[in-house]
Order: structure tokens, then C-alpha cells, then sequence
């Protein structure tokens, strides 16, 4: 069997046994797909090799001058297909595990302010359409919760536990969590569902709430144009992204208290080092709040 017929193979298990979503699934193409166009179009599986994967990690970085995160995202693919086809056993040895993953940069994540955010800059809307009651929802489920802009998108009405203040969230790799929800969050779905009532869109319980006129959930790239159009209205101009909005919850979570393993188990951290990233931002913020007020700082 080919090279290509094994990623085939990788592809469907991650799909189908390991439940990635399409659009990780499909990072995990482009990437094999990459190495592979490297080689013969009939190239064996052994091909996958040591001597193979280096070249590539030196083209990405000397030829093609992709950033180290990017060059990570192409060799994580690359080691994880070849643990796949140790435990296959197709191959005795990962030819991947060796090769070590260029380092990146730190950089702290962009975040709004407490105030950026606070109920005064959203104000009661004045006569609102679908789409503000949409981004407004959009932006209690994701500051008021800390969801993925995907989970977002798949999020169903019979997640929601209204008399609890829950939701149940399907986060990455199909993991459950629990998370609480704003009493605004509540108030803004009831909004929304009567507008979709309105529109002919009268929701079923196992119906996406963001479920757009053809009867699919809205797109990814609709969700995140309501956000990036939401901040710039209140006259943030850094990066106007969900993710934004998510790093924010958690740092505004920290800032005021709250348990770092609480805001892991919030966010759907498989590991706490993913975490801690806030807590360098948030001290961060500390030592520039010190040089700007503090008279010997």
C-alpha cells in the first residue's frame, strides 16, 4: 500500500473512530498532502522516514520561510500519523518522534480590557435585527462562557439548561464539558429563537441555535465577521476575533480570582500548561500597570 493510501487510511480513522471535527481533519490533510507531494506519486510507506521528514522541516524553514508555528502544525501532523502507523503496525518506529519541533517565539495573547467589555459599552439594543441579536448572543457565549467559536456554531438547543444557568458543550476530539451561562446569555437566546420563529425558523430542540436560512448552521466565517463588525463598534482596534473574546474570558476569570484549574475545566484544556499561558498575560499586565502608576517603577 502507497504512501497516500495509508493518510487516506489515517484521515478516515481520525473522521470516523477519533471524531475530529472536518476543518481538523482537513489541517491534517493539507499537511501529509504536503510531505507527500514531496515525493513519487506511488512512493511507499516507508518513505516516511527520518531522513525524509528532516528535509521537509528544512524546506518549510530555509525555502518556504514559514513561521515556527506553522512549520509545528506540519510536523505534529506528520508525528502523529507516524504513532498511527506504529500502532498499525505498519511501522516498527515512529520516524517522526526524533525530530524536534522548532521553537516559537513566546508571545503574550491580545486581550480586551475589563472595561473594553463592560455592560456600558453594550447598551439594551434599539430596535435590533436578526444579525445584532446573533452577534450579541455570539459574544455572551463566548465572553460570558469561554466556547470555541466552533462550538459555538454547533451548539444545540437541548445543550441549553436554562433553569441550571448550563449549557453542555462538545468541545474538541468530541470531549463533554459543562460550562455556567450569564443570565444575558439566556436573555439574548430567547431573543433569537423568537426571531428565527419570526423568520420562519422555528427551532427543534435538537436544532442548531445559530441555523441559518438554508436550515444548516451558520458559517464559521459568518460567526467570526459578526464579532470582528461587534468590536470594531465599540472602537476596539486591535484584533477583532472570537479568540480575542475567549483570551479575555479567561484573563478577566483570573484577574478577579478565580481558580486556574476552574478556568482550564471552563475552557476545555486537556493540559494546564495550555492554561498558564493566562497567567503570564495577566502578570503581564501587572508589571505595565506598575511602570505606568508606580513613582520609582
Amino acid at each position: 500500500m502507497t504512501l497516500r493510501n495509508r493518510i487516506t487510511d489515517f484521515l478516515t480513522y481520525l473522521s470516523t473512530q477519533r471524531r475530529f471535527s472536518p476543518r481538523t481533519v482537513s489541517t491534517y490533510k493539507k499537511s501529509l498532502d504536503k510531505f507527500a507531494d514531496r515525493l513519487e506519486q506511488d512512493a511507499a510507506v516507508e518513505a516516511l522516514n527520518e531522513l525524509n521528514i528532516k528535509g521537509f522541516v528544512w524546506d518549510l524553514k530555509m525555502k518556504q520561510r514559514l513561521a515556527p508555528a506553522s512549520i509545528c502544525e506540519h510536523l505534529a501532523a506528520l508525528k502523529s500519523f507516524g504513532k498511527y502507523l506504529v500502532r498499525s503496525k505498519v511501522l516498527e518506529m515512529n520516524p517522526a518522534e526524533n525530530v524536534p519541533m522548532p521553537k516559537r517565539p513566546k508571545r503574550l495573547v491580545a486581550v480586551l480590557g475589563q472595561k473594553d467589555l463592560s455592560a456600558e459599552k453594550f447598551p439594551e439594543l434599539d430596535n435590533p435585527t436578526l444579525a445584532d441579536v446573533r452577534a450579541r448572543l455570539l459574544l455572551e457565549l463566548i465572553y460570558g462562557s469561554g466556547l470555541r467559536i466552533s462550538e459555538c456554531q454547533s451548539l444545540c438547543w437541548n445543550q441549553i439548561r436554562t433553569n441550571e444557568h448550563l449549557v453542555r458543550v462538545i468541545g474538541k476530539g468530541n470531549k463533554e464539558r459543562i460550562v455556567p451561562v450569564t443570565e444575558s446569555t439566556l436573555q439574548y437566546m430567547e431573543m433569537f429563537k423568537t426571531f428565527l420563529a419570526e423568520d420562519g425558523r422555528t427551532p427543534l430542540p435538537s436544532s442548531p441555535l445559530f441555523l441559518g436560512e438554508d436550515g444548516k448552521p451558520y458559517s464559521i466565517r459568518t460567526l467570526r465577521n459578526d464579532i470582528h463588525d461587534l468590536l470594531r463598534k465599540i472602537g476596539w482596534e486591535g484584533k477583532a476575533s472570537p479568540h480575542v473574546l475567549r483570551h479575555s474570558f479567561a484573563t478577566h476569570l483570573l484577574e478577579n480570582g478565580a481558580e486556574i484549574m476552574s478556568v482550564k475545566e471552563m475552557l476545555g484544556h486537556s493540559n494546564i500548561s495550555t492554561t498558564q499561558v493566562y497567567t503570564h498575560v495577566n502578570a503581564e499586565r501587572l508589571k505595565q500597570a506598575f511602570k505606568k502608576t508606580h513613582p520609582r517603577a
